[in-house]
């Protein structure tokens, strides 16, 4: 996701760690659900610390929101909780308040470890 024009990465932060944030875990716990992990992770520049980070082109987005589901059912779950007009509403008029409604990318990630012994 990226924030809006003009907003800060603090302010951006705040917002989101501070009230929409909430706002999900609201709507679910109403719902009587709750994924196994939500999480937001913020882009920071590394360009303070290492000496050719100016050759790096910064990232066209400010953080990646996760959502981890205990299987694809649970996640069903979520999507069927979310979907309702009344709900999409809700959440889409608060991102629109921080977030660039056109500069997002959503994906459902399959994870494969590779464990060490």
């Amino acid at each position: 996701m990226k924030g809006k024009e003009g907003i800060s990465k603090d302010d951006l932060i705040s917002y989101y760690e501070n009230h929409h944030s909430l706002l999900g875990k609201k709507i679910f716990q109403d719902n009587g659900f709750a994924p196994i992990k939500y999480m937001r992770k913020y882009f920071h520049s590394i360009s303070d610390i290492l000496p050719f980070a100016d050759t790096l082109a910064g990232s066209e987005f400010d953080l990646a929101m996760e959502m981890w589901f205990e299987s694809r059912e649970h996640f069903e779950k979520m999507i069927e909780i979310s979907s309702p007009e009344e709900v999409w509403k809700i959440i889409i008029e608060d991102e629109n308040r921080f977030l660039d409604p056109y500069k997002r990318a959503i994906f459902i990630l399959e994870e494969h470890e590779t464990k060490f012994d």
